[in-house]
């Protein structure tokens, strides 16, 4: 097998198992909502790393950052509704992101990968800064479990057990955002959200226990990637959509073997 299909291959592999490690958490919050509009928030991100000569995936974290961070405190601090903040900052990202592409003199910049994105796009410096971002993932899991199992579950008896979860709130949803985008050039800002909550319903088809659901949701990722890059190989098909669909086939299967 060529050098740039082994990459490939472990590019599409590590960014499944990136996204399947949040996953069960974004669905247990219900801010899977949250994932998608950060996806396509990140299209203005892009544009503004375009115009300002930063690093695209650089410059597309720290403006899906800050957008994210912005929704948190604005709905916990003015007390509005998460659904309508979120609806609001796609709405005038995206508008931001057209207007500054469409005065960039990059215009011709190839926006379609991350789009819909393009495995075979990956390079070795991005290979193993998935790397060390599924190393992060796994980290902040394993020392915040039990703070993240209250966020997920019930965040007001965590102010009962005095358990502090404001900072790793923070932490989380600065993570997701690096996790989005860094997954945009294999997965696309279209696809990157169904490959952040598939893994997670599969997984929770099959198990009641948080722990099991996540190492089941990375499994799924991983099965979806390796068969789905298998398919798009043979059949000449776009890789991140043919991935999708493993795991959409992988759900059906997953209501066979559902926990009673």
């Amino acid at each position: 097998m060529p050098a740039f299909l082994i990459t490939a291959l472990a590019g599409a592999i590590l960014s499944g198992i990136s996204l399947a490690i949040f996953a069960p958490y974004v669905t247990l919050r219900r801010i899977s909502y949250m994932g998608e509009a950060l996806s396509h928030v990140a299209f203005a991100g892009i544009a503004l790393a375009m115009i300002s000569g930063l690093n695209l995936t650089f410059g597309a974290w720290i403006f899906v950052s800050a957008v994210a961070l912005g929704i948190s405190w604005l709905a916990k601090k003015h007390k509005l509704q998460e659904a309508n903040t979120i609806t609001i900052f796609l709405s005038l990202s995206m508008a931001l992101g057209i207007i500054l592409i469409s005065l960039s003199k990059n215009y011709s910049f190839d926006l379609a990968s991350y789009l819909f994105g393009n495995v075979l796009l990956i390079s070795s410096a991005e290979l193993w800064a998935l790397i060390l971002l599924n190393i992060i993932n796994i980290a902040y899991v394993i020392f915040f479990y039990k703070e993240l199992f209250y966020l997920s579950y019930n965040p007001e008896m965590a102010k009962v057990f005095r358990i502090r979860t404001e900072g790793v709130n923070r932490i989380f949803y600065l993570l997701l955002a690096a996790n989005i985008v860094f997954n945009l050039k294999s997965a696309g800002i279209i696809l990157v959200t169904a490959q952040l909550i598939l893994p997670a319903v599969i997984a929770f088809n099959l198990s009641y226990k948080l722990h099991y659901a996540i190492v089941i949701a990375i499994l799924a990722a991983i099965v979806s990637a390796v068969g789905g890059f298998a398919i798009s190989f043979a059949l000449n098909l776009p890789t991140g959509a043919t991935i999708v669909l493993c795991q959409a086939l992988l759900y059906a299967l997953s209501f066979i073997f559902k926990r009673k």
